[in-house]
């Protein structure tokens, strides 16, 4: 019986070192998931504030270009008005043009030249 008690002895000595190891292994588990979430917290958080400083940047050199395209699209609709004017003005003339033509040709037919 005295051996049956060593091995009994001996296999809980060797279970409560497994406890203690697994433990010490678990807790070294623990502790190195919360680093890596927290370095991966870290991370994503400094991914969020890049990708936002990098929208500021753009929506900045947007803004002077929309109001650049914006000049341009005014002084483009002045010169459309401008064009529209003389095109209209030209084209008056034109008409008043062919009017005096048609009554000299009319006037020469009456007359019989």
């Amino acid at each position: 019986m005295h051996m049956l008690g060593t091995v009994v002895s001996q296999i809980l000595n060797k279970v409560g070192t497994w406890k203690v190891q697994w433990s010490a292994k678990a807790s070294q588990l623990m502790s190195l998931c919360k680093t890596i979430i927290v370095a991966g917290i870290d991370r994503v958080t400094l991914i969020a504030q890049y990708i936002k400083s990098q929208c500021v940047a753009l929506k900045l050199s947007i803004k002077p270009l929309v109001a650049q395209f914006t000049n341009q699209v005014l002084l483009i609709k002045v010169g459309i008005l401008n064009v529209a004017h003389k095109v209209g003005a030209l084209g008056q003339q034109l008409v008043t043009i062919a009017r005096k033509i048609l009554q000299r040709v009319l006037n020469l037919l009456k007359r019989g030249n």
